[in-house]
């Protein structure tokens, strides 16, 4: 198999960086359930967040992550990145709506 060639997985991973609105309206989701129960807190390990692909400085995260911090961000979100470093590392998106200053 020649591996320079354009798979689908490639191709979907470049189209989903250009519109990313498959994964904020999922997140969008969770976050509704997570204010619904009083919560002001959202954890996401999905979308290379979990994956370790943002354990770097914020110009070498995929571009996919990128934007969706971005969009969440307009609409007023806090997002940060978090990392437990213990026998593994485990990484994820944190979405807060507490301490969003207008």
């Amino acid at each position: 198999m020649d591996t320079n060639k354009m798979t689908a997985s490639k191709a979907r991973d470049i189209a989903r960086a250009k519109d990313p609105a498959f994964a904020v309206d999922t997140i969008l989701a969770g976050i509704a359930k997570e204010a619904e129960q009083g919560r002001y807190t959202y954890s996401e390990r999905e979308y290379g967040f979990g994956s370790g692909a943002c354990y770097s400085n914020q110009k070498g995260w995929p571009e996919l992550c990128k934007a969706i911090i971005k969009e969440l961000t307009a609409l007023g979100y806090s997002c940060h990145v978090r990392c437990y470093e213990g026998q593994f590392v485990d990484m994820w998106l944190e979405v807060r709506w507490d301490e969003v200053k207008p």
